[in-house]
């Protein structure tokens, strides 16, 4: 756990966020704003393709058990 704290500007910014307009938006929605955005890095399908998945080590003694990643981490 991080003893960071925010900073005053943070916690304003925080509470006052409407999540209910993030909440509403579709995937598409998203990746339109990230790909207008140009400060945003998506990656192409090929960097996706040379991805590997990184299992939590909690995930992966679950998944010795039987059980799938989802039911791990619950």
């Amino acid at each position: 756990m991080s003893s960071h704290k925010p900073s005053k500007e943070a916690e304003r910014l925080l509470r006052e966020f409407d999540w209910a307009k993030v909440d509403a938006l579709t995937d598409e929605q998203i990746i339109a704003a990230a790909k207008a955005d140009p400060d945003s890095s998506m990656p192409t399908e090929t960097e996706l393709a040379e991805f590997d998945l990184v299992l939590p080590a909690k995930a992966r003694h679950e998944r010795k058990k039987g059980q799938s990643p989802k039911e791990a981490a619950e």
